[in-house]
């Protein structure tokens, strides 16, 4: 930060933080509110990162308008300036005066006029020197400027938001932009193996996520981006908008993810920038690379510019995970011995899951803009990205049954211990592999002159993948192809259980006539090969004006949006002939050693290290070829074919129109500047559904429509209380649609676990009524206290819950009876009168009045405390449900140091537990995800002016993630994933 003092009667002045891509013709995307002219000229020069100096008594009592669009620092100046008499004058390319009209600029006047005779000592005269501007520069770098940078764009938005800035060209904080998003207040994230996967803002996971303002179709099955698809290297920050205005865009509860990528006219004439670095993966025991560059350069003075990033990596891991298969309710079964039969919850499965897994992935940004007049800009950005990932799971399944002796039973009725015979263990290799891939351009036209401002954008994205799942307690992802096996007849096995004793597992052990690790004691008798496709695609368009008044309104400003999103998802399968037409041993089992592209190659062990218990720590694993195992037992091919199969299929397309006005408006309040918006957006929308119905074992057509229309005006206003001191209030209407797939016809069942989903069409959007306020203290360099508190009143939400269904459409041959077509199916259904309420603080301080060199400390601290309830009730335990992934308590510390050349953090994250999903009595109650914290790390070394060494440690204590029935008596999953370690170096040129 640089600061300015003159040593002249009287006169300060301001000055702010630089930039070394600082430039005189260079156009920043400046958003100024109304207001006190000082307050306006301050907001300007850490917008456009230009030094303005000025008298505070010259500018005293004088009113600015609003200004907003892409422009020159000069430009906006100007305006800012215009009918109060001032005028500025540049003095170097980053430092600006604004005098009076009369007034002459030091350097002005001296060089008209002859240097001055030195000043006799002691005439009682300053020297030359003490008239000459003092400059006190202090060089802000890494993460305290990329701290500052992000609390002066909170300090300047008009709306309620955070943001989180680049420490550098291509380096956001973490690894993941979800992690990244997970320090921000009101932030959670959910991690599917070792990497944050999707994230909830205080408590609602309906949130909109843009790239530079546009919407952005990915591949998950509902139509978003995933959060681990987008390369953190392309970035130049993110920003999470709480609280909306009229012109934002709608379809969101929780906030606007706005994701930021740099701009070619934004940077110096030429950048080149480049990272690489090596990560290991201790569970794995495998190393991983990684490398990004980007590179920027401006032609024909600055008119045209080109930029292009890029990033690639390779990497593998490994999980551990145990589960139970869900949780079931046992009636008339003697289980304690007494000679009375009881009625006690139990798991379905014992289950030790090894997965391991190899990630490639790549992404590229371009970007074009060329501004062929000062007040004319055009912008063309492109990417594509995309991840293929190859996994082999390996499972050692127990299947249990209700043959229980010696059984234990607490007072919430869980089975603790006891001891199974009979029971079956099932050995198999899933070959779950999955790929994302996703593309999206986009276009801008922005036009600003005089007291007009006109924008007008266009995108189209689309996205496609397969296996794209886990989540809820399920560390799965891929598809599900998998040959079942079970131990051969005459094979016995038995399972002594207890509950007690370990974190992570039940303690347990399995007893049997055979070994249990020799693949040849068992034989294939089903199979389950199904894949989990996603193709999505939309576009939209949209146009606003904006017309700068005079007075208590400033500004105006009307627009309109169309977007259209079709998505589509299903879960095409291969069906086999009789395994025995294809046994090479006819007239005995298939064994699973006979299966060409089945190989069993050894055992995997040391599965949950450092956690204690007795269970099973080790599976059978080994590599699976399914295009060879389709040709070996006759096969098909995977596809929609089969009745089966279309019944899976949830196609759903989606018009939006919106239409927007909105005023702008400042004045005094009781001597308080205060500005703020008031505006109203009119939302139509049009929903189709098309699938398929299973009759009489035929797949016949489906549709389903549903129109809606919303009215949401809204309100935020901002006080000045001091200069250092901001008050905000918002209240709005907030709309968001329900996950598009949750809207289908179509069905999807799992024989293997008995388990599926289904859709919904009659699904209404997410409403809910919103008020939220903050306090914000910024009271030093780089620092900042905020609190807040927010309140939702939602009035229309999705939940989910479980039913027990028949579905003989689709029996499970591995059973008989009723139990052969009893699935377990979750479905999604509309809810009422949900409430979330919280507060939120966040803190954050550079301790630079410390003596050196403790003076490079700092830190950040940050609390959310979300309170919510709906009308839902659980059926087991008959209290109120809160809203599904809603953690009442999330923190983040993050301690950093920055000084010389080295700069380093440690950060840790943390939340509370949370529901996941509604749950029947029959299954064990609903489900619930422990608590649990993160711990990582990063640290670096410049070595010069371009060169520096990296260090990154993420999930440095290897924390455990866990699942739970009702209590945590009742585990339902858990899973380790691996320790990752980072080294590299980055180059900036």
């Amino acid at each position: 930060m640089h600061r300015v003092q003159w040593a002249t009667g009287g006169v300060c002045a301001l000055a702010l933080a630089g930039n070394a891509f600082a430039q005189t013709s260079e156009q920043t995307t400046i958003e100024i509110a109304s207001g006190n002219l000082a307050q306006s000229l301050t907001a300007l020069g850490r917008q456009t990162r230009t030094e303005l100096v000025f008298d505070p008594t010259v500018v005293a009592d004088r009113q600015a308008p609003s200004v907003r669009g892409s422009m020159t620092a000069d430009q906006a100046l100007e305006y800012l300036l215009s009918g109060t008499g001032l005028r500025h004058e540049r003095t170097s390319s980053d430092v600006v005066l604004v005098l009076a009209s009369a007034q002459q600029s030091q350097r002005s006047s001296t060089s008209s006029e002859s240097e001055p005779a030195p000043a006799e000592a002691g005439d009682g005269q300053e020297s030359a020197a003490a008239s000459e501007p003092v400059l006190e520069q202090i060089t802000v770098v890494g993460i305290r400027s990329s701290i500052a940078e992000a609390i002066e764009v909170k300090r300047d938005a008009t709306r309620i938001m955070d943001s989180i800035s680049a420490e550098d060209i291509g380096k956001l904080p973490d690894q993941n932009i979800a992690e990244t998003l997970s320090r921000i207040p009101g932030v959670q994230v959910t991690r599917v193996e070792g990497e944050g996967k999707s994230i909830t803002v205080r408590g609602l996971g309906l949130n909109k996520l843009l790239l530079n303002g546009k919407s952005f179709i990915g591949s998950a099955r509902n139509g978003d981006p995933n959060l681990a698809d987008v390369s953190p290297e392309l970035l130049a920050g993110v920003d999470v908008i709480k609280a909306p205005s009229a012109d934002l865009v709608e379809g969101w509860l929780g906030a606007v993810i706005n994701l930021r990528t740099k701009r070619p006219l934004d940077l110096a004439d030429s950048v080149i920038s480049g990272r690489l670095q090596t990560s290991y993966a201790d569970r794995a025991e495998d190393w991983g690379e990684k490398v990004s560059g980007f590179v920027a350069h401006t032609f024909a003075d600055r008119k045209f510019g080109v930029l292009l990033s890029g990033s690639y990596s390779n990497s593998t891991g490994a999980s551990d995970i145990y589960q139970s298969g869900g949780w079931t309710q046992v009636s008339n079964v003697d289980a304690t011995g007494d000679g009375v039969n009881d009625t006690f919850f139990r798991p379905l499965r014992l289950m030790s899951w090894a997965n391991t897994y190899e990630d490639e992935r790549y992404s590229v940004n371009a970007s074009a803009q060329w501004r062929p007049i000062d007040e004319l800009t055009f912008t063309l950005e492109g990417v594509k990205s995309r991840r293929d990932t190859d996994r082999v799971r390996s499972v050692q399944q127990t299947i249990l049954n209700n043959s229980i002796s010696n059984g234990v039973i607490d007072a919430s009725g869980t089975l603790v211990s006891g001891n199974f015979s009979g029971v079956t263990v099932r050995p198999m290799i899933y070959g779950g592999d999955s790929y994302s891939e996703n593309r999206y351009l986009s276009g801008n036209a922005n036009w600003a002159k005089d007291r007009w401002t006109v924008n007008v954008n266009a995108s189209v994205s689309k996205g496609e993948g397969a296996g794209l799942g886990g989540d809820g307690g399920n560390n799965n992802s891929g598809n599900d192809n998998v040959l079942v096996t079970r131990q051969l007849a005459g094979n016995v096995a038995n399972v002594a259980y207890n509950a007690a004793g370990s974190n992570v597992s039940p303690n347990y052990g399995i007893s049997a006539n055979y070994d249990i690790y020799d693949p040849s004691q068992y034989e294939v008798y089903s199979t389950f090969d199904v894949d989990y496709v996603a193709e999505n695609k939309g576009h939209d368009a949209d146009f606003d004006v904006e017309y700068q008044l005079d007075g208590f309104f400033k500004s105006v400003k009307v627009g309109a949006r169309t977007e259209k999103i079709e998505v589509f998802g299903g879960n095409p399968l291969s069906t086999y002939p009789s395994l025995a037409s294809h046994d090479p041993t006819p007239g005995s089992p298939l064994l699973a050693t006979e299966v060409p592209g089945l190989n069993y190659t050894g055992v995997r062990g040391g599965m949950f290290p450092g956690e204690s218990g007795s269970f099973q720590r080790q599976v059978l694993t080994g590599s699976v070829d399914f295009n060879r195992i389709r040709g070996a037992l006759g096969a098909t091919p995977v596809s929609f074919d089969t009745p089966g199969a279309k019944a899976t299929i949830n196609q759903v397309e989606q018009t939006t129109e919106a239409f927007f006005a909105m005023v702008r408006f400042g004045t005094d309040v009781f001597g308080v500047p205060m500005t703020g918006d008031l505006g109203v957006r009119q939302v139509n929308a049009d929903r189709e559904s098309f699938g398929y119905t299973i009759v009489n074992n035929q797949a016949l057509e489906a549709r389903a429509g549903k129109s809606f229309s919303d009215t949401l005006p809204n309100l935020n206003l901002i006080f000045d209380l001091r200069d250092d001191l901001r008050l905000r209030f918002a209240a709005a209407k907030v709309v968001a649609r329900p996950d598009l797939t949750s809207t289908g016809v179509g069905i999807s069942l799992q024989p293997v676990s008995m388990t599926g989903g289904a859709g919904n069409p009659d699904l209404d959007p997410f409403r809910a009524t919103q008020f939220d306020t903050t306090v914000e203290w910024y009271f030093s360099q780089a620092s900042l206290l905020a609190v807040g508190a927010f309140y939702k009143d939602v009035s229309a939400f999705t939940t989910s819950v479980e039913v027990v269904e028949e579905h003989p459409e689709a029996p499970n041959n591995t059973l008989t009876g009723p139990a052969a077509y009893t699935y377990v199916i979750g479905r999604p259904v509309n809810g009422k009168d949900g409430k979330i309420q919280g507060v939120e603080i966040n803190y954050q301080h550079a301790l630079t009045m410390l003596p050196a060199p403790f003076d490079g400390f700092g830190y950040a601290l940050t609390y959310t405390y979300a309170d919510s309830e709906t009308p839902e009730i659980d059926e087991l335990t008959g209290r109120t449900l809160p809203i599904p992934n809603s953690s009442e308590h999330s923190a983040n510390a993050v301690v950093y140091y920055e000084r010389g050349p080295f700069s380093g953090r440690v950060a840790y994250n943390y939340r509370s537990e949370y529901m996941t999903n509604g749950g029947s009595i029959a299954s064990g109650g609903s489900n619930y995800a422990d608590e649990r914290g993160q711990v990582d790390a990063s640290a670096s070394f410049r070595i010069n002016d371009n060169f520096q060494l990296t260090f990154e440690g993420v999930n440095l204590t290897r924390e455990i993630n866990s699942f739970y029935r009702t209590n945590p008596g009742r585990l339902y999953s858990s899973y380790l994933d691996d320790r990752r370690v980072y080294f590299g170096v980055a180059a900036t040129f």
